[in-house]
């Protein structure tokens, strides 16, 4: 009988590990206040040209405080013919990761052209390509990369905007949004008990 309930016990123990191992989490990293969970701040390059939106009152681009996540947002314009160009990096541990910003299509004042491309553990993995259209509005939350499937652990994301002697580029960073995948239990002790 023993060795039955042995056998039993044991059997619900690989079940419930199976079941209840990890569960996946979004974590976010505000421009200003950095990542919820470990408080990792963005490094910002070079940091000279780069503006706490919010608070900036020689930036052309004024979109609403109300509207933008935690009230805070990063502004940074390549300039046209420059080599030198704006980049933003963090280090995240997961599974997929997002990026959010404010976008304007507007012509002039400011200009609206978006040009980022997007590197992930130094492999180039997106872009983001909007030219202006005119359009003087703000468009709020917009999912300017999204790169899911990657592999558990850490990764280090780089955001370049614009291209060296390129165009005109804005970016109006907001957050980033990454998966982390989380253990539910401290202990798998806790859950299963020891024999």
């Amino acid at each position: 009988m023993f060795r039955l309930w042995v056998f039993v016990f044991c059997g619900l123990r690989l079940a419930l590990r199976s079941l209840v191992s990890a569960s996946s989490v979004n974590v976010t990293i505000d421009d200003t206040l950095g990542d919820s969970l470990n408080g990792a701040q963005i490094t910002y390059e070079p940091d000279s040209m780069w503006n706490v939106g919010q608070n900036c009152t020689a930036c052309t681009a004024h979109p609403d405080p109300s509207l933008v996540h935690d009230g805070t947002w990063h502004d940074g314009t390549t300039q046209a013919g420059s080599d030198e160009l704006l980049t933003a990096a963090v280090a995240f541990n997961g599974v997929a990761v997002y990026v959010f910003c404010i976008v304007t299509r507007s012509g002039v004042s400011p200009d609206g052209n978006s040009d980022m491309s997007f590197f992930i553990d130094g492999e180039q993995a997106g872009q983001y390509v909007v030219p202006p259209d005119g359009d003087t509005t703000y468009a709020y939350n917009v999912p300017v990369f999204v790169k899911e499937g990657l592999s558990a652990g850490s990764h280090q994301l780089i955001i370049v905007n614009g291209h060296a002697n390129g165009n005109k580029s804005l970016i109006l960073l907001d957050y980033i949004i990454y998966r982390s995948v989380m253990s539910l239990c401290a202990d798998e002790r806790e859950l299963t008990g020891t024999l």
